[in-house]
């Protein structure tokens, strides 16, 4: 189904003329996407993984400065989720985590004319992520700990008594990442104000993504070199509203 609504997409006979590429382009876009942890100490195993366990929206702002070269920036949320397993000694450990981020990308973006009203584009640049929510759940058959941005808490089915609830205050994951962010896709039109676009992308952190290595085979809390970084690969489906700034204003000439 996904693989016919995409070749709809890219086989709409376009109406109209284009406007023109340097106008101003506000859009929406949304960003399903495949998420993975990049970690060489990697303590747990992966477990079978949701496709897409990532998904992302937001708003685009994009403005050329001449009918090849511009820049692109924008607004968006995304929601990301892996599965691990741990069993050494037969606790059948599962470990789910979700993690929630504000994002801003900033990328310089190209056109390459194909054909009429259809480009091939290319972006690249940075992008700055900021944490907003993170939610972790380890649970075997003696235990449940659960680790989020707000409290942590560790329940013991065979001795309650040693139940703990108490406020993490988001110790456990960076607030703020630092990353690049890069695309490859096509860009059409619909009308002369609407153009569409689909992108293959990518996003990298190169910032560690954890306060803590505890994900790692030795968690030494001290241990700066044990880092982990978010990867993340999937489409980009956009639309955009294409307008002049100097169209507000009437130029002809008046009679005094």
């Amino acid at each position: 189904m996904k693989n016919l609504v995409i070749a709809m997409i890219l086989s709409i006979s376009f109406a109209g003329n284009a406007q023109d590429i340097t106008d101003w382009q506000v859009g929406i876009n949304l960003n399903p996407f495949f998420f993975t942890r990049i970690n060489s100490n990697f303590l747990y195993n992966k477990d079978k993984q949701d496709l897409p366990n990532g998904f992302g929206f937001g708003l685009t702002i994009e403005k050329n400065w001449n009918d090849s070269w511009g820049v692109k920036t924008g607004f968006e949320y995304s929601k990301q989720n892996e599965k691990y397993f741990f069993d050494v000694v037969g606790d059948n450990t599962s470990i789910k985590s979700s993690f929630e981020y504000y994002k801003t990308p900033i990328t310089v973006q190209y056109y390459y004319h194909l054909k009429e009203k259809l480009f091939l584009t290319f972006n690249q640049g940075i992008q700055f992520s900021f944490l907003k929510y993170y939610k972790t759940i380890a649970e075997d058959e003696y235990e449940i700990r659960t680790h989020t941005s707000d409290y942590s808490e560790y329940i013991s089915y065979q001795h309650p008594e040693r139940n703990q609830y108490y406020s993490d205050e988001g110790k456990m994951h960076k607030k703020t990442l630092f990353g690049i962010i890069g695309s490859i896709g096509l860009k059409g039109f619909l009308s002369d104000k609407i153009s569409y676009s689909t992108n293959l992308r990518y996003e990298y952190d190169f910032t560690s993504a954890d306060n803590f290595p505890y994900y790692s085979d030795t968690p030494d809390w001290n241990d700066s070199k044990k880092t982990t970084h978010n990867l993340r690969i999937g489409l980009e489906l956009g639309l955009q509203y294409h307008f002049s700034i100097n169209d507000r204003f009437d130029k002809s000439p008046h009679r005094l």
